[in-house]
């Protein structure tokens, strides 16, 4: 199944926009499902162990560089902390993929302080900037019928 497929359908499962969850694979490992980062974050979606070890078993899943298994464990993450910063009055995108790069903690740790999107790191900001306005960009090439590049497998 090519990755497209893959992101429609996981997506489609945790409420997700699925261009944002392939804009997120693509800025995470160019779509190598075998990427290992500098902190042996791993696959598409460069999941650190402690999340894989956290997240797989809730979702079932077992190979962290199967592309299936590790789109779904990002997926069911970057839902959980969508939820989490909507209870706390940030529902906004930015927010959520801002704590999957930089972590919740590091997040809620700045919100408990009052911090607002400008104390966060500008390399952390643009992040989740890039890969918003990647997926707004894709949406609108669909929506015109235009091709976009052959990016999702």
């Amino acid at each position: 199944m090519a990755y497209e497929e893959l992101f429609k359908k996981i997506g489609a499962e945790y409420g997700l926009d699925w261009r944002l969850l392939a804009q997120q694979a693509w800025r995470e490992s160019r779509f190598n499902p075998l990427a290992v980062g500098a902190a042996n974050d791993m696959g598409l979606m460069q999941i650190v162990p402690a999340t894989w070890d956290e997240w797989a078993p809730k979702v079932g899943v077992f190979d962290p560089f199967d592309p299936e298994s590790n789109i779904r464990v990002a997926a069911a993450l970057l839902a959980h902390l969508r939820a989490t910063l909507t209870k706390l009055g940030r529902p906004e995108t930015y927010w959520w993929l801002t704590a999957y790069n930089w972590g919740i903690g590091n997040v809620l740790r700045l919100l408990q302080r009052n911090g607002t999107w400008n104390d966060v790191p500008p390399e952390r900001q643009a992040y989740a900037i890039n890969i918003i306005l990647a997926a707004e960009a894709d949406a609108l090439a669909e929506q015109l019928g235009l091709s976009t590049q052959p990016m999702y497998g």
